[in-house]
């Protein structure tokens, strides 16, 4: 069912606000009890708490003002007003969740293990309704568009300079827990925004009919024939292109052997994929 213009736009703004609210517990509920540091504008916004008792919530909003400039130079003007939204949410949300402690034994490593799990879910549902929560994810976004650098590793690579920062003042532990946080956030982040893991697969075989046929009785998978020819035989050839899923894989090499066992069979990862049977274009 095709969602209206207006409905889209609900649903969106719904979508941020509860991908703020998440993130803004994962910080008050496992971050701040266990006394670790954070990257970008959120990081100083702890630091700024542990030292001198200011709100984070209203300090990474004054804090990433003059971001929203950045985003809204290099970025659309849509994704920046997206973004003042979702930051709204998430730092009202921050100071309502202060004392929130969602670990009682002040276990430190569940701390940094839970805090970066919340944070790259959080972050990306707020990325799939077109809109970050400030500070690194605004640069992130910018580099992504203009390298094509997944936000992750972009945002683990900027962190670490605040992350050396929360060492000097929170101590050399805190600053490795916290440096887990960053990595278990950015690896969660780039596995959700590149979705369920796929394989491109690309077979080139004599019996190409009979092995299309049997991939989509087998699998229910659509194929594409592509022209080929030969290099030393100059004969004409099918090329199959087809994606499965990771489950998928063993059945396809199966009908493959049971096929044509000389079928030349290339597996490639396939970090996204659009379309009928996969994640809709809408």
């Amino acid at each position: 069912m095709k969602l209206t213009k207006r409905s889209r736009s609900v649903l969106g703004i719904t979508g941020i606000a509860i991908g703020a609210i998440i993130a803004a517990y994962g910080i008050q509920g496992f971050i701040v009890p266990s006394g670790l540091g954070g990257g970008g504008v959120g990081g100083i916004a702890l630091l700024l708490f542990y030292t001198l008792k200011l709100p984070i919530g209203f300090m990474t909003f004054f804090l990433n003002i003059p971001l929203f400039v950045l985003g809204w130079r290099e970025v659309n003007r849509k994704f920046v007003f997206k973004t003042i939204w979702g930051l709204a949410i998430f730092s009202l949300s921050l100071d309502l969740f202060k004392g929130v402690q969602a670990i009682t034994n002040n276990d430190i490593f569940l701390g940094a293990l839970y805090g970066g799990v919340i944070s790259g879910i959080s972050s990306s549902i707020v990325f799939h309704f077109g809109g970050s929560l400030g500070g690194t994810d605004i640069v992130s976004k910018v580099i992504q568009r203009k390298y094509g650098v997944p936000m992750g590793t972009s945002a683990l690579a900027i962190n670490g300079v605040i992350i050396l920062i929360s060492g000097a003042i929170l101590g050399p532990e805190a600053a490795l827990y916290t440096l887990v946080t960053m990595f278990v956030y950015g690896r969660v982040l780039d596995l959700i925004q590149s979705g369920v893991p796929l394989k491109s697969i690309t077979i080139i075989s004599d019996q190409s009919e009979t092995l299309v046929d049997r991939i989509m009785y087998d699998l229910g998978r659509g194929a594409t024939f592509l022209q080929g020819r030969g290099a030393y035989s100059k004969e004409p050839k099918n090329v199959i292109i087809c994606v499965v899923s990771l489950t998928e894989i063993g059945r396809l090499k199966q009908a493959v052997r049971e096929v044509d066992p000389k079928a030349f069979m290339i597996v490639q990862n396939a970090g996204e994929v659009f379309g009928t049977g996969f994640v809709s274009n809408d």
